[in-house]
């Protein structure tokens, strides 16, 4: 029997650059291989995309046209209050912060019929009214909610520090609270609106329906989500067991070992957000400790943004500052896939120093092209073994990460060679991250929510939702 899916995603189909669209457009098209009907709902976030797209085989629609901010202010109002949570401070204004992703997505109504859906599949705050919507509308229509970041961890206010790898303990002892030292006040870091979306909203989805289930992308993320219901003022065991973390993969026929892109000196590259979240300032103090030791190296930072940054500006300011010009190029260009293939292949060692990280990508694509990854923490964590598939530095001791990157260009790093290093890295990328190893995980879970059978998944598919590397072993 096909499966009738309906997704809520503001980035998908063609024009879209950010991992949310990386996440769609590998994933849904290769369930309509594995017996679903996938159609999405989308945003139009450029005046070039259409309305209505065919993106191999998944049909996306977007808005024709925005709504003004009253409505949109109007929508989120009434649906909030309907599940009792307080608007005493919502305005037009909140809504003003973030205008388009409710004038043109969160507040537009959808044009699937859904009482015809048989899931329904929200992702990430911008979804969740409409989750919301209906919850109420069709109390019997199953949804698979994903969360793919929060609030707080974007805005900085709660970093990961699962130094030692993801526990199962349930305790703040991997996270680090960035708002003097307290937890609920990390918590509240960011906008209000957008963190009542994404902790209370999803929990009274939740509640309201039993059969459904909500994903996070990573098992450190999963405790951030529940440490922000308790931080909320919710009690999060009412839907732990609703709760499940599920990774992400890799295109390996896309992102693989290139045989034509040379490799000069030794090159360590970044690839991400120019943000504190991200660690990239910790790079010109590595560089100089590594410069000492490595006469050849040599810092490629690719970090697309405003050029009006401060963040960007001062990392400018102190590579000049402490003559770093010639060690470290900062590329401020935003590179397709095919170019980001090509750049990936001229590095001989990825650098990912993230502070917050939920799943991170960059590591599975460097794996994929046969790149090693020295990641920092959270998701990145979790997918990387230490001394197998990459390289664990902690972004808070910088000494410490340029040992770690020295014994690698010696070549060898807690005694394996670094080719070893490199050729485990693509095995694991190839039978483990793949997407069509993923989309078989994903089939399971949708399969098994459509059956009514989510009180299983923890038992049944916990191997399949987070599949590690030790399985090469």
């Amino acid at each position: 029997m096909e499966i009738r899916l309906r997704v809520d995603c503001y980035e998908a189909g063609i024009g879209a650059v950010g991992g949310l669209a990386t996440f769609h457009n590998n994933l849904y098209p290769r369930l309509l291989k594995r017996g679903f009907e996938v159609k999405t709902f989308s945003m139009r976030f450029r005046e070039d995309l259409p309305t209505r797209e065919d993106y191999k085989g998944v049909i996306i629609r977007r808005p024709s046209t925005d709504v003004d901010l009253d409505v949109a202010y109007a929508w989120t109002f009434d649906i909030l209050r309907q599940y009792g949570i307080d608007v005493g401070y919502l305005s037009p204004s909140e809504i003003y912060m973030v205008p388009r992703y409710f004038t043109n997505f969160a507040s537009v109504p959808s044009p699937y019929r859904m009482s015809l859906a048989d899931i329904f599949s929200p992702h990430d705050w911008m979804s969740y009214l409409r989750s919301a919507l209906f919850a109420w509308m069709h109390p019997d229509l199953v949804q698979a909610i994903f969360l793919h970041s929060t609030e707080p961890g974007r805005r900085g206010g709660i970093w990961h520090k699962n130094l030692s790898g993801t526990s199962e303990k349930l305790d703040f002892e991997e996270f680090d609270f960035r708002v003097k030292g307290d937890f609920a006040s990390s918590f509240y870091s960011g906008l209000r609106l957008l963190r009542d979306l994404e902790f209370p909203l999803t929990y009274r989805i939740l509640m309201r329906q039993p059969d459904s289930a909500l994903f996070t992308v990573s098992r450190i993320h999963r405790k951030e989500y529940l440490f922000g219901l308790r931080a909320h003022g919710v009690k999060f065991g009412k839907v732990e067991d609703k709760v499940f973390a599920i990774y992400h993969g890799v295109d390996t026929e896309h992102y693989r070992p290139l045989s034509n892109v040379e490799r000069e000196g030794f090159k360590i590259g970044f690839i991400g957000r120019c943000s504190p979240v991200k660690g990239i300032d910790i790079i010109p103090e590595l560089a100089s400790l590594l410069l000492r030791r490595i006469p050849e190296i040599k810092f490629h930072i690719v970090t697309k943004t405003d050029t009006q940054n401060p963040y960007y500006l001062t990392l400018l300011d102190k590579i000049h500052k402490m003559k770093l010009d010639d060690v470290i190029f900062i590329d401020n260009t935003f590179y397709n896939a095919d170019e980001k293939v090509k750049v990936i292949n001229s590095w001989h060692l990825l650098i990912s120093p993230s502070r917050y990280e939920p799943q991170g990508q960059v590591d599975l694509e460097a794996m994929a092209c046969g790149v090693v990854p020295a990641v920092g923490v959270g998701g990145l964590r979790e997918k990387v073994i230490d001394g197998f598939n990459g390289i664990w530095i902690n972004p808070y001791d910088i000494h410490e990460t340029a040992e770690k990157i020295y014994q690698f260009y010696k070549g060898e790093y807690k005694g394996v060679k670094s080719e070893e290093l490199s050729r485990n890295c693509r095995e694991a990328a190839e039978k483990v991250w793949d997407w069509e190893k993923r989309a078989d995980a994903h089939k399971e879970i949708y399969t098994y929510l459509f059956d009514g059978r989510v009180d299983d998944i923890k038992r049944d598919l916990e191997d399949l939702l987070l599949p590690t590397a030790s399985q090469l072993l």
